[in-house]
């Protein structure tokens, strides 16, 4: 068991929320925009001295105006009410909300909490609980609505003009680019598939780059998925996997090329009316036939098809036979909250991401309803390697049960973690000299309170300069009084993990789906699973367990590994090997791990143990 929360120390206020989110630009001039915006926060934090904990929104453009559509930003707000956290910090007000109502909120629930608000753009904080700064940042919320409200009324119209003249918005879909009209045209680019399976981008007619490189165009690559959907003999996760065993490649957001999954090969069938030279309304992706009078009427000649426009109608034919209303227009499935949905990864692609350093070729596995079972399935349409391509939920949770456990410790074990930390500290000050420095440091800052207050007396100073000098002294005995040594600040991390990781071991047989998911998110940054063996091969806490994971390595390396690794230096390298003693430990208690309903597959104990 854990110390109770009543013996513990207080929790120190020393992480500060950081938030980014991009921001809205017309060209090239801006890519850089969230990496200013976190050189600006860091300078706050480093002055301050407080733990940076970031939040951010940057894929692709986050409006300002919604919240839904920025999950940085909902993860950051279930951290105000938090104890150890003391401000939240942002480059500017528009970076959190453009909606003049969600700032007036924010603003309560920072004077709620205590928390201080920090601006980095303006180098200024602002008090929450003040009449005329809350005033000041009203009126600058107001005025940052106005201004996304003005963008977003242009844009609408921009829209509207091009649409009229037949002119799509927005991306261009796969295989096409746009010419200096503004129309589609057949796309030059494309991918080079390399003899090792690598992929690199590339332009039509350039040497390859290296001999025995095949060529793989973009446009001959969708107009080869037109073919094979317009044949309608098999669905389109069985398309995205005949276009990867061809050799082809897709073009994500920023140019790289990737192979193909089930939703790439929705996209460019949905795109048949972009494909003839129409611009219809909405989006492709939400496009149905069905909800549409008439949709093989839509096909016309246009003279801007950039495909065959028989092609096209054939996609349009299957894609309304497909296109049925399964259900009415609003009636959604509730959704089951999958414990560990969105912290799965594949083995296998997870291998392969690494072979070839590209992280867009991991894969997550998410949960399905398949068969009245709850299963953790693989991504559709993606080609790793890998036979099995789901698992029942009970098997991988009681896997993930199993590694909880092995995580926890004894309560008495924690003056010797406190020890390991200590002694990990290399050129750090010891806690006397620390607390000698403190005390120094303080009765310094209250001598300069009362040379001050002597000064004033005497008419030296005036009344303002003796208050300032009483105010920033006072802030210097505030922050030595609040810091602690690092032995405190160790046990008091320490601590807090333990208690998270007991709590989590202890409910995790017993609560519900969506407290398991929390619960296993506000520990886990991810979890690698290997669908085949059905075993976890790799995993990493967040960030503020690190510590206690690489000493709880060292305490329990050498007898809970079978000699897996001896005590190494307190590094990060002793995560892998403690990752090694899980997975001997698991292998060493189950032999024989039944899998469906009568069937067993035996799993032989490793032979050796290859540490870090």
């Amino acid at each position: 068991m854990v110390a109770q929360q009543s013996h513990l120390p207080r929790i120190p206020r020393r992480v500060a929320l950081c938030y980014v989110r991009l921001s809205y630009t017309r060209d090239e001039s801006d890519r850089h925009s969230p990496e200013r915006q976190q050189a600006n926060i860091q300078r706050i934090c480093a002055r301050e001295g407080w733990v940076p904990e970031w939040y951010i929104d940057a894929d692709g453009h986050k409006s300002g105006r919604f919240v839904k559509n920025r999950p940085g930003w909902q993860q950051l707000e279930k951290r105000l009410a938090d104890p150890d956290v003391i401000a939240l910090i942002s480059n500017d007000s528009g970076r959190m909300h453009r909606k003049s109502w969600r700032v007036g909120y924010l603003l309560d629930q920072l004077d709620e909490y205590g928390l201080r608000l920090i601006l980095a753009l303006q180098d200024r904080e602002y008090d929450t609980s003040d009449p005329t700064d809350r005033l000041l940042l009203t009126f600058m919320a107001m005025q940052d609505e106005h201004y996304a409200n003005d963008i977003a009324l242009k844009a609408k119209d921009s829209i509207a003009y091009r649409k009229a003249q037949g002119k799509t918005v927005g991306m261009p879909p796969f295989g096409t680019v746009r010419n200096e009209a503004g129309y589609l045209v057949p796309s030059p680019y494309g991918a080079w598939l390399l003899t090792d399976g690598r992929y690199v981008p590339g332009v039509a007619g350039e040497e390859p780059p290296q001999v025995g490189a095949l060529w793989r165009g973009y446009y001959d690559c969708a107009r080869r998925i037109l073919e094979l959907y317009a044949e309608n003999k098999g669905g389109r996760e069985r398309i995205a996997y005949q276009m990867v065993d061809e050799g082809w490649a897709f073009r994500d957001r920023k140019g790289q090329p990737r192979p193909f999954n089930k939703d790439d090969i929705r996209r460019i069938t949905s795109n048949w009316p972009q494909y003839a030279g129409l611009s219809p309304e909405g989006q492709a992706k939400t496009f149905n036939p069905n909800l549409v009078e008439d949709p093989l009427g839509l096909l016309h000649d246009t003279g801007r098809a950039v495909f065959p426009l028989e092609l096209l109608r054939g996609v349009a034919q299957v894609h309304q036979q497909r296109g049925s209303i399964r259900r009415p227009p609003g009636a959604q499935r509730i959704a089951h909250p999958y414990p560990l949905t969105g912290l799965l990864f594949c083995a296998q692609c997870e291998r392969r991401a690494e072979e070839h350093s590209n992280p867009v070729l991991r894969s997550r596995i998410s949960g399905a309803h398949q068969n009245g079972r709850l299963r953790y399935r693989h991504a559709e349409g993606v080609q790793c390697g890998c036979k099995r391509k789901s698992v029942f939920t009970q098997v991988i949770e009681e896997d993930f049960a199993r590694l909880i456990r092995l995580l926890t410790i004894d309560e008495d074990k924690l003056p010797v973690l406190v020890e390991l930390a200590a002694g990990a500290e290399e050129g750090g000050m010891a806690d006397e000299d620390f607390e000698a420095q403190k005390a120094a440091a303080i009765a310094k800052a209250r001598r300069r309170v009362e040379n001050a207050r002597f000064l004033f007396l005497e008419g030296d100073i005036s009344q303002e300069e003796y208050l300032r000098r009483k105010e920033h002294n006072e802030r210097q005995i505030a922050h030595w009084e609040a810091r602690t040594t690092e032995s405190e600040k160790a046990a008091i991390e320490l601590a807090m993990c333990m208690n998270a990781l007991d709590q989590l071991a202890e409910l995790w047989d017993t609560a519900g789906d969506e407290d398991k998911q929390q619960m296993a998110r506000m520990l886990f940054e991810y979890v690698v699973y290997d669908l085949d063996r059905q075993q976890i091969v790799d995993f990493r806490l967040k960030p503020w367990a690190d510590r206690y994971l690489v000493l709880r390595a060292s305490l329990y390396g050498d007898d809970e590994g079978g000699g897996a690794f001896r005590v190494l230096e307190v590094t990060t390298m002793v995560l892998a090997a403690l990752l090694v003693a899980h997975r001997a430990i698991l292998e060493r208690e189950s032999a024989v791990r039944t899998v469906g309903r009568n069937k067993t597959v035996r799993v032989s104990r490793p032979r050796t143990i290859i540490a870090p």
